[in-house]
């Protein structure tokens, strides 16, 4: 009977549950939601799975529950990252996912809060986002070369990255100030201020010609028709 159960028991441990599997990026808090990975089982069993929403993954008759997880990609960026987990370590940081901060700011250095953020992949938008109020932008990615573009108020720019380290950005827009909610560049704000200096000048010209004609106008009434 002993026998028996100690079977039972030894089957049920060699048949256990991996999981929950956590899969974080680098910095060990970031869950890697939607990343494509593979499972291997001991007997050579493949099971691919998408990471969900809570960031861990479950997989049911793992023997020993030992597993060997491979990361292959994370918002449609190859990642190819691998390791073992087992009952006493369920947890996997992915260290080839790394923290970028992105700043978009104007021709001043003025952050552009609400500026709109995506970055590029391979010719490819794989990721949106809205800067913060002060103009930032935090995401995390794996390792590869980036293209951030930014936007505001129709102003666009772009700037490449190559991420192997947790690293920021800056993305400057020619975006000098704003006029009644419209970006302004520095050249169209110096164009506003001539225009707004030559406007005066212009209407003291108009003026001065038109007490010019009066003048001459007065003049001809009272000087009367030449005989």
């Amino acid at each position: 009977m002993r026998v028996l159960a100690l079977a039972v028991l030894i089957a049920a441990l060699q048949l256990a549950a991996a999981g929950p599997v956590a899969l974080l990026a680098s910095d060990g808090s970031t869950p890697l939601v939607g990343a494509r990975i593979v499972a291997e089982k001991l007997d050579g069993t493949r099971i691919e799975l998408i990471v969900p929403p809570e960031g861990s993954v479950t997989v049911r008759e793992v023997p020993l529950g030992v597993l060997k997880i491979t990361v292959v990609s994370w918002k449609e960026v190859p990642v190819n990252y691998t390791c073992v987990v087992t009952p006493l370590n369920s947890t996997v940081a992915v260290p080839k996912i790394h923290r970028l901060a992105v700043s978009v700011v104007g021709a001043r250095g003025q952050g552009l809060g609400r500026a709109a953020v995506e970055i590029v992949y391979d010719g490819r938008v794989v990721e949106r986002g809205v800067a913060d109020e002060a103009g930032s932008y935090v995401t995390f990615l794996p390792a590869a070369s980036y293209v951030v573009r930014a936007g505001y108020g129709g102003k666009t720019a772009e700037k490449r990255v190559d991420l192997a380290a947790p690293d920021r950005v800056t993305v400057q827009l020619d975006v000098f100030a704003e006029v009644g909610g419209i970006a302004l560049s520095s050249g169209e704000v110096m164009g506003l201020i001539a225009l707004a200096a030559l406007i005066p000048l212009v209407l003291f010209v108009i003026a001065y010609e038109y007490a010019q004609w009066r003048r001459k106008r007065v003049l001809k009434v009272v000087a009367g028709p030449q005989s």
